[in-house]
């Protein structure tokens, strides 16, 4: 039988693939996994598979409960996620994510960031559907009036909140937000806080409605937003609800988490994260 190519290469370290896949294999199952499970799904012996099983323990990159004594990965696994995460802009961070959300339900998806009193699109996933409204990256809109710009400053103080209803005062299309004061804004993004997500009817063009979830980074503060926009003709606003915010604060859930963001040191709910 003739070798393969791995084993007439002098400069491969076997036994480091060995334990990369005793890694993996612990890593791709959602529950603890036992020396025997383990050894079965990387097909080595039980004795090969406890000694690596072991050194990886003891290297702090896999956990070995003192109960049952099965393996699942430690901290320090996410640790070299993380690592290599930090080296990516958010664009590229995003863009699997959004590219699956986005094929799911054949809807453009895109991804926005705050500059001043607009928002910029820094990525946008077209489809095949027609659209009645022409974005692209770099295009820029306003915050009052988007799901993406009602998702990037649900957060903002009173006091900035304040402030920006005074600059958006003078701009005719402003004026049913800003009667009032900052009341009718406040509430709205009042509303976004709670439910996690920020809805467009058809305020910013008619006949396009859109649902947007903040992102945030490992400060907990909203850096992007993701938003699904849907032609009115294909959904209700109910649907947007019911369907596409559950799926989007998943997807903008994972992004978070991928730029470092800890929920629970945040002190926020978990169940936003996708399990």
């Amino acid at each position: 039988m003739a070798k393969s190519r791995r084993s007439l290469d002098r400069s491969f370290i076997a036994s480091l693939s060995h334990g990369l896949a005793i890694l993996e294999a612990a890593a791709d199952s959602n529950e603890d996994v036992s020396l025997g499970e383990l050894a079965k799904r990387v097909g080595f012996k039980k004795t090969s598979t406890w000694r690596l099983a072991h050194t990886l323990v003891e290297l702090g990159y896999l956990h070995q409960d003192s109960r049952t004594r099965n393996f699942r990965p430690a901290p320090r696994v996410l640790a070299l996620g993380y690592a290599y995460f930090d080296g990516l802009d958010l664009k590229q961070l995003s863009l699997p994510f959004l590219r699956e959300l986005s094929a799911r339900y054949d809807e453009t998806v895109n991804l926005a960031v705050r500059n001043g009193d607009e928002l910029i699109y820094i990525e946008r996933i077209s489809t095949s559907q027609i659209v009645t409204i022409n974005l692209h990256v770099g295009s820029r809109l306003p915050l009052y009036c988007t799901s993406l710009g009602r998702a990037l400053i649900s957060e903002m103080s009173d006091s900035w909140l304040q402030e920006y209803v005074q600059r958006i005062a003078a701009d005719p299309k402003a004026r049913k937000y800003v009667q009032g004061g900052a009341k009718r804004i406040r509430q709205v993004l009042q509303e976004t806080r709670d439910r996690g997500y920020a809805l467009n009817d058809e305020e910013l063009v008619r006949g396009l409605r859109a649902v947007a979830s903040p992102i945030r980074d490992r400060t907990s503060q909203i850096v992007a937003a993701a938003c699904i926009s849907v032609p009115s003709s294909r959904a209700e606003l109910s649907d947007l609800r019911r369907v596409f915010a559950p799926d989007l604060i998943s997807t903008a859930a994972k992004i978070s988490l991928a730029l470092g963001y800890h929920p629970k040191e945040s002190g926020r709910d978990t169940a936003m994260i996708a399990t």
